[in-house]
């Protein structure tokens, strides 16, 4: 499953992000500043909540300065881990390409998200989100991966990254 033109138009923006904050890392946190930057579905969401990651931004900004070189930037094993688990997200929404959306609805799923722990402290959750995503875009999704997707105790388990292994086998 390949992303999609705006999935990896946010995940540049999240090294480019890194860089601005002086971090030395790539984390979902950058990621969800970085949705900020261009046209997508989590943008608009995030817009008609009037959020805009100010307070996370201070938060992640680092005094020390790093060497501007964007290849040593890497990402965390948190971050790493939800895009090797996204895949699953994309067959659930019966689309071919991996969208922002998708990545996002994951970190809301995963508990060890940072991205989607922070969005939950600030009262965004996996239901609200697709909900909200709703009002711009149709959503359609299989009930019972969806089940299985949303859940964040089966997310932590790895089931979604089992069932897509067992799906592509088929």
């Amino acid at each position: 499953m390949k992303l999609s033109n705006k999935a990896e138009k946010v995940l540049a923006d999240s090294r480019l992000t890194a860089i601005d904050l002086n971090s030395e890392y790539i984390s979902s946190l950058h990621f969800l500043i970085a949705l900020l930057k261009s046209d997508n579905l989590p943008r608009k969401v995030f817009d008609s909540k009037n959020w805009n990651f100010e307070e996370l931004s201070e938060s992640l900004k680092s005094e020390k300065e790093t060497e501007n070189e964007i290849e040593r930037y890497f990402l965390t094993k948190e971050f790493e881990y939800t895009l090797k688990n996204v895949k699953f997200y994309s067959k659930m929404y019966f689309d071919k390409e991996t969208k922002p959306e998708y990545i996002l609805l994951f970190m809301l799923a995963d508990k060890k998200s940072y991205a989607g722990r922070y969005l939950r402290e600030i009262g965004m959750d996996y239901l609200i989100f697709k909900n909200e995503s709703k009002k711009y875009r149709e959503m359609r999704t299989s009930k019972t991966l969806e089940f299985i997707g949303s859940n964040r105790f089966l997310t932590s388990i790895g089931l979604p990254k089992n069932l897509n292994n067992l799906l592509n086998k088929t």
